[in-house]
């Protein structure tokens, strides 16, 4: 089955807000949830991070985020909304005054996708593109209807949980994917992978209280669970999916990765074996992390400036929330 990346597209709120300034509010917060770790781990945590602004929504919510971007994809891609037979929300975070049913409902709506079928999952957090269009690749496999399909998401951190240390910040972002199948124009999809670990799940968790949503941070576990094989299984899933295509890591020419922290990029360079500086520099620093539409961001980044060259390979990988890791292949 032929299917290709047709376009991508992010949007961003205008409204900006300094990392530190994030970090200092919620002081009490970051101090409770690291305080488990050691006195080493705890100044860890707070090194590294490369984030010096985060975008935070204010008069722009998720959900106009991600009709601005999924807008800029139909019109890249060059298509109408009555061309899109699937559209697929994978929000992890939409915020608290997100509809009580899936943004997919009301973009379909609103764009005018009069015939396109319209799903959302909420599961992956920053692994969740993979399986966006997994499900995608899954659905126009057995329905022959089925040729464009739309993945959106948008996210927002409830009010006081953007700091979501020992592991980044988040901002706020909302992106869009379409996918083509017979399509000739953007990157054949060569292959998807996924795996998840649910005991892992309370790594980082949600919880109500007294009507609010809150994002809880279990730094022990992240510490001692997740971390000591959190490379281990990105690699693995790398592995799969560049077996099933005769290929090898070598072979990669460009390796799109999340944007959590400085860090975390310098431990994935080591892992898939890139000399230093061999990740190219992204907008993380300004948009902090904006959960699955970083590899979105990135993406749209490095063709805006004239990186990536029909023929090469591209490797998508993140992981994320419950606990997910995954890993998309494409040949531009």
């Amino acid at each position: 089955m032929n299917v290709r990346i047709a376009s991508a597209a992010y949007a961003v709120p205008p409204d900006v807000e300094a990392v530190e300034a994030v970090l200092q509010r919620e002081r009490t917060r970051v101090e409770t949830t690291l305080a488990p770790l050691s006195p080493l781990s705890r100044q860890k945590a707070t090194e590294g991070l490369g984030l010096s602004h985060v975008r935070v929504c204010g008069a722009k919510q998720p959900y106009d985020l991600v009709l601005e971007a999924a807008s800029s994809a139909i019109a890249e891609a060059g298509i109408t909304a009555r061309d899109i037979n699937l559209i697929l929300d994978y929000s992890t975070l939409p915020g608290e005054n997100s509809p009580g049913l899936s943004s997919a409902h009301r973009l379909s709506a609103e764009l005018g996708a009069e015939t396109s079928l319209n799903l959302s999952f909420k599961a992956g957090g920053c692994g969740a593109l993979h399986l966006a269009i997994k499900t995608a690749l899954g659905w126009m496999n057995t329905d022959e209807n089925i040729r464009t399909a739309l993945l959106v998401t948008g996210d927002t951190p409830p009010h006081g949980n953007r700091s979501l240390l020992p592991v980044t910040v988040q901002g706020d972002a909302g992106s869009a994917v379409i996918l083509r199948r017979e399509g000739t124009e953007g990157p054949l999809l060569l292959g998807v992978e996924a795996m998840t670990l649910g005991h892992l799940q309370g790594a980082i968790g949600f919880v109500r209280t007294n009507g609010h949503l809150e994002i809880v941070v279990d730094a022990r576990c992240i510490e001692d669970q997740v971390m000591p094989i959190y490379y281990l299984n990105l690699f693995r899933v790398m592995q799969k999916v560049l077996a099933a295509s005769s290929l090898s890591l070598s072979d990669i020419d460009h390796f799109i990765y999340s944007n959590i922290s400085l860090r975390d990029r310098e431990g994935f360079r080591k892992m898939v074996g890139l000399p230093e500086g061999g990740l190219p520099p992204t907008p993380m620093a300004e948009y902090g992390h904006t959960f699955a539409s970083d590899l979105v961001i990135n993406y749209v980044h490095m063709r805006r400036e004239g990186r990536i060259r029909p023929g090469q390979l591209l490797l998508f990988a993140s992981a994320g929330i419950g606990f997910t890791w995954g890993v998309t292949l494409a040949r531009a």
